[in-house]
């Protein structure tokens, strides 16, 4: 749970793999550029590399409890990047995938087609423990990396959990983290109540803000926070 930045990187061509591995360091120099703690250097990707997995769903499988397919990649090249404190790291590169996967004795069309590409996800929320400045620096930084790929002729696909893309709006940002933080601190000022004390851990306990951010949360989601307790509560009690 956590405000979250998904992409999608893709080429429409099915382009070989030397000038993919030429495209990619051209967007980890970008990277290496940019206002990030660290790169790695670049990795070279086979089907035993399971960030650079997809998923599809399972032939008749529908609904919420949809089963899924992992779908490992054929090649790809890939490098990740630490964009700051309190952020996850993020992922970018290309990667080949087969046309079709085993599933139960037969061939089953992937439907991700003949290019290259990677999906990828960062939750940038817990950067915000170390401050509004440090946290627009990462989430800016991060949609600027996915932004630069279309240069190199890579599509690109983004959902911005904060706001910030496509308008850049720090102001749309400012409110979603706030928003989400309160939620976060809500439920977690909730949870330890509800289980009578026991150590409840993570991040938003230790933001500099928390009391204030618990009491937004309850203003804002209070009954909805209410009956999600009860129920864990619940759950929690023996039989």
């Amino acid at each position: 749970m956590g405000l979250t930045v998904h992409y999608t990187l893709s080429t429409r061509e099915p382009l070989e793999a030397p000038a993919v591995r030429e495209l990619v360091n051209s967007a980890r120099a970008f990277a290496l550029d940019a206002p990030v703690d660290a790169v790695s250097g670049l990795i070279d990707v086979g089907s035993d590399f399971p960030l650079a997995h997809e998923f599809i769903k399972a032939p008749g499988s529908r609904g919420d409890g949809a089963a899924y397919m992992d779908v490992p990649p054929e090649a790809g090249f890939v490098f990740n990047v630490t964009l700051g404190k309190g952020s996850e790291g993020a992922l970018f590169g290309l990667c080949r995938y087969p046309a079709t996967v085993k599933h139960r004795g037969r061939a089953v069309p992937t439907g991700i087609g003949t290019g290259w590409r990677l999906s990828g996800f960062c939750k940038t929320q817990y950067a915000s423990m170390h401050g509004w400045d440090h946290f627009l620096r990462c989430h800016r930084a991060l949609i600027d990396l996915v932004a630069s790929w279309p240069a190199l002729g890579v599509d690109i696909d983004i959902s911005d959990e904060g706001g910030y893309w496509p308008e850049r709006s720090e102001t749309t940002l400012r409110a979603r983290v706030n928003e989400m933080n309160g939620m976060v601190a809500a439920l977690g000022g909730a949870l330890k109540d509800a289980l009578g004390g026991e150590t409840i851990e993570g991040p938003i306990f230790q933001h500099r803000d928390f009391e204030n951010l618990e009491a937004d949360g309850i203003k804002r989601y209070g009954d909805k926070m209410r009956g999600a307790v009860d129920e864990i509560r619940k759950a929690a009690e023996p039989e």
